[in-house]
């Protein structure tokens, strides 16, 4: 069963007694009067009135919830229809009028700027900020209304304390400054919603009278360097069948108090990441939604399909504003919550891209630049960031975002000697330093480092070391990602170091041999990309790693341009030893006393078979229910791996034989 919705928030009281019933004799002061005795035949007729300062007129509000501009004479039953809309006006008279005498945040940030645009509606233009409104009329209408249909309302107030739902129930379950909650794409992740307005509606067709229940929600997101209220109008067609459905079966139910204070936890988190500039942060397992192009429309919000949710863990660039202007959004899909979002940062990088930013703009935007106390449980669940480990735009949920625990000792477990050590660790802290000016202004004040050497002796290792020293993210990139024509080669290229310029990101450029060769005259392919990625490299000015198996013949234009140039050597047996050293006290399981690093030294495993055979002995453990990883079994894994490389290399079955 659903949760029991908190009870609806107070409505001022009204200043009429109950008892009080106006009748058509009674004069044209009054804002309305009334005919018939009976909800059934009981008739409004609403009058202009124009009150004094602050007091607006009722006829016309009337009207316009109804879209009949010149209705005279309404029915008790269509007022019924619009209740939720009255009530809600008396909602936001109510705060607008608090914040006028206090002057709170919320006043300023939100009913002020709600309560204009709302009147401006109506046609009406308020005179003064600090002006108290009255609505004559107003209170009395939602009072007698309510009295006439309390058989309803009760009925429909009990049916929702028992966790039902009938069509009829929705316009007390959908009150004014309610909030509600619904999953949004895959998982559990709720967002969170207030209830703005709601109503009923028949519409005549040929099958007869369609009713539909409309309700506006609101939640808050942010658009770059702001945020903002978003409103989302739904829809819900009247059902026929079973007459009262279980609240789990609605998309919108009612939020608890504790469930509310789980949500401002969140919202605060959603706040602290938005604002002051990018967040490198890391992200749980399955919390991060790759942003792709759908090849058919999606529905879902905060997933436009499972695809799209990365199953790893990893760490993101929490950039909202970076994300806007390149039109990413933290949600997918087709539902009224995206198209809803997607309008309102057309409408803020509309108002971005204008020479003058004036005051109108941004009140009939809602701009804030953070967010009002009363409203951060209602942030939005998700922010857009880019993904280091996808390389790719995406949004990830704020419940799946934590602090970075990086390993400040990884350079020095790094097996390398410690002249190299010295060298790299001077240049990536003040490498940058302006001691040494160019002759010429806005050349690259950045640091290239060409690591040449065999695979798995720490080329790569380096780099990630030096990352989680300095604190900064990785951008691993090989050079088939780039494109085979210098135009690809050289948009993409351009995109990846501007992102890394701007997060002061370190780049891994890997597989760089085709660049670092010496041009040929009978390869104009590859010189035009190699004269692209020389004139990019002159100018970065970050970190950049060039790794590569062998370089042959370097070419002299690369050999200026390079900072340092380090050759990594096949690994020596101490240096073995050093590597299963390090990797056998990271590990989980508990190692037995008997593992000699010094004897699984002698083994010519490089870095990467190393870091296999640990990750291999200690499944097999796992798989045979034992808790200590002992020399046996890693003696067992180091042996069935060195007769799979003497297979490989001797393998020739594969080639067709004579005979």
């Amino acid at each position: 069963m659903a949760s029991i919705p908190p009870p609806p928030p107070p409505l001022p009281k009204s200043k009429t007694d109950r008892s009080t019933t106006m009748t058509a004799s009674e004069p044209a002061s009054h804002p309305f009067s009334i005919k018939g005795s009976t909800k059934e035949d009981q008739v409004f007729e609403f009058h202009d009135i124009q009150g004094g300062a602050g007091a607006l007129s009722l006829q016309p509000i009337i009207r316009h919830y109804l879209g009949v501009p010149r209705a005279h004479q309404v029915p008790t039953t269509d007022l019924y229809k619009i209740l939720g809309r009255l009530r809600s006006l008396q909602h936001t008279v109510a705060n607008y009028n608090e914040g006028v005498v206090l002057s709170t945040p919320a006043f300023l940030h939100y009913w002020r700027p709600r309560t204009l645009n709302l009147f401006s509606g109506f046609g009406f233009r308020l005179s003064g900020v600090d002006q108290v409104i009255q609505i004559p009329g107003l209170e009395d209408v939602i009072r007698i209304v309510e009295h006439a249909f309390q058989e309803q309302i009760d009925e429909a107030r009990d049916t929702i304390q028992r966790g039902f739902i009938t069509f009829e129930a929705l316009g007390e379950l959908y009150r004014p400054g309610v909030p509600v909650q619904a999953v949004m794409g895959s998982g559990d992740t709720a967002a969170v919603f207030l209830v703005n307005e709601c109503f009923y509606q028949e519409n005549r067709g040929l099958t007869g009278v369609q009713r539909t229940f409309n309700w506006t929600i609101e939640f808050v997101a942010t658009m770059g360097t702001h945020f903002t209220v978003v409103n989302v109008t739904e829809q819900l067609n009247g059902w026929t069948g079973v007459r009262a459905r279980s609240l789990s079966e609605l998309t919108y139910t009612p939020v608890s108090p504790v469930e509310l204070s789980e949500l401002r936890q969140r919202g605060e988190r959603y706040v602290e990441f938005a604002i002051s500039g990018a967040k490198f942060l890391a992200y749980s397992r399955g919390s991060f939604y790759r942003h792709v192009r759908p090849s058919r429309p999606s529905y879902s919000s905060l997933a436009s399909t499972s695809s799209n949710q990365l199953p790893s863990e990893g760490r993101v660039m929490i950039d909202v504003d970076r994300g806007a202007l390149l039109n990413h959004h933290p949600c997918q899909g087709m539902d009224e919550s995206t198209l809803a979002m997607t309008k309102t940062a057309e409408r803020y990088r509309q108002w971005r891209n204008t020479s003058s930013r004036k005051s109108s703009a941004t009140d009939v935007l809602n701009l804030w630049e953070t967010v009002p106390d009363e409203f951060i449980p209602y942030c939005w669940p998700a922010l857009v960031g880019f993904s280091f480990t996808a390389k790719c735009w995406g949004h990830v949920l704020v419940s799946g975002l934590s602090p970075i625990q990086f390993q400040d000792t990884a350079f020095q477990h790094l097996v390398l000697a410690e002249e190299y050590k010295h060298l790299i660790r001077a240049l990536v802290r003040f490498g940058n330093d302006a001691s040494v000016e160019d002759i010429v202004e806005n050349k690259r004040s950045g640091s290239i480092f060409l690591l040449h050497g065999p695979p798995g002796v720490g080329k790569t290792l380096t780099a990630e070391a030096v990352a989680e020293v300095l604190h900064r993210p990785l951008y691993y990139v090989t050079m088939g990602e780039l494109g085979t024509t210098a135009e690809d080669m050289e948009r993409r290229l351009s995109d990846v170091l501007e992102l890394c310029s701007e997060w002061n990101a370190i780049i891994v450029l890997d597989e760089a041999d085709v660049f670092l060769e010496q041009r040929r005259t009978s390869d104009l392919v590859r010189n035009s990309m190699v004269c692209v990625m020389l004139r990019l490299l002159e100018y970065h000015s970050g970190i950049l790693f060039l790794t590569t198996n062998r370089v042959r013949n370097l070419d002299p234009a690369f050999e200026s341009r390079i900072t340092l140039a380090l050759r990594y050597n096949h690994l020596t047996p101490e240096a073995r030893a050093q590597i299963w050293s390090n990797l056998l006290k990271r590990i989980s399981l508990q190692v037995a006393k008997d593992i000699d690093p010094m004897v699984l030294g002698q083994h010519e495993f490089n870095g990467r078979q190393i870091k296999s055979a640990i990750r291999l002995a200690c499944a097999i453990t796992k798989e045979r229910d034992q808790s200590k990883l002992t020399m046996e079994i890693v003696k067992e894994v180091v042996r069935i791996m060195e007769v799979g490389r003497a297979n490989i290399a001797d393998d020739d079955s594969w080639k067709m034989r004579e005979g």
